[in-house]
């Protein structure tokens, strides 16, 4: 089944991610979403890499471990190549230990262990010619906890180019994450032991917040070659956790454990028990606690994307059975499903099929409706449904005085009734004296009733009495009142409705409103759930977070595709919603996408040669 790739915002994934947010869209309809990872210039300009890389991405989306990214492939969008990645909805493990200085030792081995056994899996799944798949380059900048508690390692399909610092651009926390092998031969110098030596450092740095040598400066290479791992504080780590990660970080790759597998079962050994995926979870949701509007925003961005590509979908194969050449005698069904999807306030993208017999119906099949034969009728019929009510009523008045004692009015009193004597429809008299009821009688029993006007709606008290229901009051317009502070323009699930303020009708439901301001670099959203029979009266202050960026000298820096100055620079006031900032010396240059929320203060550390 085809599938196309589609950028759809900006994804905050820390400094130096190329990762941007996406769906993955089929032809059928369904939309997933996904990561696009996108390649480097000089990946891009290099047809050799290119391939290297599309066959390295391929071979990942073999691996299926839930401890990995899922890789969905390789993508060519007018944007450029990216790699098509897993959605996972978490936060890197190096915002994680910005945030939290220090995690806790049973935490920290979760995280190392977790990661560890995906290691494991794909050193066992191998390369095509057998050999191990080797990571090579695990740092808390490619590792991913999900707020389910999760660990997810992710960089596979990337291997091609991740070892590389690639434009004139030093990828931060890559040189002192470095195995002594690589030390000597380069990052592509590795064995099995070289990502446990990565996943013992990994864990040392979860648990004191600093990462051996880091602070050698010129020393650093001789440092990690020749130094033992710096001594943690007293009473820091459990007993005999510490031996563990001495061992597994051994200068000689002899001296530390054979596998990843091995150096996990040690570090459980040494602690009896690890945190269960709960423990995780619920330690995240405390040092993120308002990362709820964060997922939420994202989440945001995703829906108002797919119901965008459901709508342009369904409007495109709708158009031609808007248009019949000759009107058909009945509405098909599948042109009527086709019209409820066009015109649902909110698409949602159907379930992945699990089996071979869910699939959708292949193009071209005519799904046609004939209403069933009946027999003729031999004279007007009276609907079963007002029979049935009839009959209700009745029952309802004869328990009313049965209660009450009193006698159950007549015919002669005036009880409405309406009742199918031999597919006849007969009405019986009404009192004279009530003018409020119109008095029907057929002249010939066996002739066709002549049509009248239905009388006003009615119910009849205990004591016979006839009583016009009151008039059903109809709600009133469903519709949102929305201003901003800026002004923005405004599109509503997809459709442009113009410049704040404005007050529109619409369907009740789930909306997801888009607010824009380019001159003022405003790019963000809300959602809103509206009422039927009200309208939504919302005033939206859009806030401001700072952008600190530390860059070499006299570099070039833009936002949003305007340049706004040169390095270095003080605190930028940007507004919350999606952003991607550029920095250029000469040739080389540096690009960033984030997300900012109100009063939020987002750093990059841009360093170019």
């Amino acid at each position: 089944m085809a599938v196309r790739y589609q950028a759809i915002g900006p994804l905050l994934a820390g400094e130096g991610s190329r990762a941007f947010l996406g769906l993955e869209i089929y032809d059928d309809g369904r939309s997933y979403p996904v990561v696009l990872v996108w390649l480097p210039e000089a990946a891009e300009a290099d047809p050799a890499l290119l391939a290297k890389i599309k066959r390295e991405t391929e071979h990942a989306s073999k691996l299926d471990h839930p401890n990995i990214v899922h890789v969905h492939g390789f993508g060519q969008l007018d944007e450029g190549h990216a790699r098509v990645v897993e959605y996972a909805d978490g936060e890197s493990l190096r915002k994680i230990i910005e945030r939290a200085e220090k995690i806790p030792p049973l935490m920290a081995a979760k995280i190392a262990c977790d990661a560890a056994t995906g290691v494991h899996y794909a050193h066992v799944a191998g390369n095509d010619d057998g050999t191990p798949l080797i990571h090579g380059d695990v740092r808390p900048e490619t590792l991913l906890v999900s707020f389910n508690g999760v660990v997810k390692i992710t960089g596979y399909g990337a291997l091609a180019f991740a070892p590389r610092e690639m434009g004139g651009q030093r990828v931060k926390g890559r040189r002192v994450h470095t195995a002594p092998e690589q030390i000597i031969g380069g990052r592509e110098s590795f064995s099995l032991q070289t990502d446990v030596y990565l996943l013992g450092l990994l864990m040392y740095e979860c648990m004191t917040g600093q990462v051996p040598f880091s602070d050698q400066a010129e020393f650093f290479d001789h440092a990690v070659l020749t130094l033992p791992l710096p001594p943690m504080t007293p009473g820091l780590a459990p007993e005999g956790l510490e031996a563990v990660l001495q061992k597994a970080c051994a200068k000689k790759v002899n001296d530390r454990y054979p596998t990843p597998l091995a150096f996990r079962e040690a570090v459980v050994a040494a602690l009896g028990a690890l945190p269960t995926n709960e423990e995780l979870s619920t330690w995240m949701r405390e040092l993120f606690p308002g990362s709820d509007e964060t997922r939420a925003a994202r989440r945001q961005t995703i829906d108002s994307a797919i119901a965008e590509a459901a709508r342009k979908l369904w409007g495109e194969k709708a158009a031609p059975a808007a248009r019949p050449e000759k009107p058909p005698d009945h509405t098909p069904i599948a042109t009527a499903a086709v019209t409820r999807a066009a015109n649902a306030p909110k698409a949602a993208a159907p379930p992945r099929p699990s089996a071979p017999d869910r699939k959708a119906p292949e193009p071209g099949i005519k799904i046609s409706y004939q209403e069933p034969q009946r027999p003729e009728a031999t004279g007007p019929r009276l609907p079963w449904g007002l029979v049935l009510a009839a009959v209700v009523g009745c029952f309802a008045v004869w328990w009313l005085m049965k209660g009450s004692d009193k006698p159950l009015p007549s015919v002669e009193h005036g009880l409405p009734a309406l009742i199918d004597a031999g597919s006849k429809a007969v009405a019986v008299p009404q009192p004279v004296e009530d003018a409020s009821v119109a008095v029907v009688a057929p002249e010939d029993a066996g002739a066709e009733p002549a049509p009248v006007a239905a009388p006003a709606p009615a119910i009849v008290d205990a004591g016979g009495a006839v009583a016009a229901v009151p008039p059903v009051v109809k709600p009133g317009p469903t519709g949102l009142q929305l201003d901003t502070r800026p002004a923005t323009e405004v599109t509503i699930d997809g459709k442009p409705y113009g410049r704040t303020p404005i007050k529109v009708e619409l369907t009740p439901g789930r909306k997801v409103v888009k607010l824009e301001n380019k001159e003022l670099g405003i790019n963000t959203g809300r959602v809103f759930t509206l009422k039927e029979g009200a309208t939504e009266v919302e005033s939206i202050a859009i806030g401001q977070g700072t952008v600190v960026l530390t860059a070499p000298e006299g570099a070039a820096v833009f936002m949003d595709g305007k340049r706004i100055g040169t390095a270095p620079m003080k605190e930028i006031p940007v507004y919350e919603g999606a952003h991607r900032v550029l920095v250029t010396v000469g040739k080389a240059k540096w690009s960033e996408p984030f997300t900012l929320h109100a009063g939020e203060n987002v750093r990059f550390n841009v360093e170019l040669e």
